[in-house]
């Protein structure tokens, strides 16, 4: 089981550079982050910044349950802790990121 403490260590020391990775790694993701940031009055940077924010502040266990399953099966755990936390906002399945 990975801890907590490691999954964020691999988000901030992601190799990808996500806003603009996911452009080549998942289009139609980009296109509904430009959207949804553009909704919001802020750049995608920022978006997905105010986004990771939030998330570690409020999301509970199940959240993190999701987070570190997708983490574990994937070569790329920064970009897939990043993208999980995206998809979610952008499909409004989070609460307090909509």
């Amino acid at each position: 089981m990975m801890l907590l403490g490691k999954v964020i260590k691999l988000a901030m020391n992601a190799q990808s550079e996500f806003p603009e990775d996911v452009v080549l790694r998942e289009p139609e993701l980009a296109a509904r982050l430009q959207s949804e940031a553009e909704h919001a009055g802020m750049d995608v940077p920022h978006f997905v910044a105010d986004t990771v924010s939030r998330f570690m502040a409020h999301e509970d266990g199940e959240s993190w349950t999701t987070i570190v399953g997708n983490i574990q099966r994937t070569d790329d755990p920064g970009y897939t802790f990043i993208s999980t936390i995206m998809h979610a906002r952008v499909s409004h399945k989070c609460e307090r990121h909509g």
